[in-house]
């Protein structure tokens, strides 16, 4: 049961993702556009403020003085830490793209077919 100690990153998204989908589903039933891009742009508030709680500080445990650095194990120490977070960062950035992307087109998609169906000869 190791597993259950601390969830995969990965798990974590699709579960927001699942989670997502099934209110995006029971909101369209409703059939309206206000609600719905209420619902969209709520659900990216929070996307984006988890994904925010999960990058880390810039360069954490950063040297004082050069003389903690003479040593190669410590500036390996912090070398591997600085990389570390920017793989974090890099990681979260592309997460930040993927997110901003999906919700957007969602938005024009609800958007445009809600003008169709106003538009349409009744």
């Amino acid at each position: 049961m190791n597993f259950l100690a601390e969830p995969d990153e990965f798990y974590i998204k699709i579960g927001f993702l699942i989670i997502f989908v099934i209110g995006y589903l029971i909101i369209q039933k409703k059939n309206n556009l206000k609600l719905t891009l209420q619902y969209v742009l709520y659900s990216y508030g929070i996307a984006i403020l988890l994904l925010s709680l999960n990058i880390s500080h810039i360069f954490p445990g950063f040297p004082n003085d050069v003389s903690e650095l003479e040593n190669k194990k410590k500036l390996l120490y912090h070398l591997q830490k600085n990389n570390d977070t920017l793989v974090e960062i890099t990681e979260a950035f592309r997460d930040l793209v993927l997110i901003t992307f999906l919700f957007l087109v969602a938005i024009i998609s609800k958007i445009i077919k809600y003008f169709k169906l106003e538009n349409s000869p009744k």
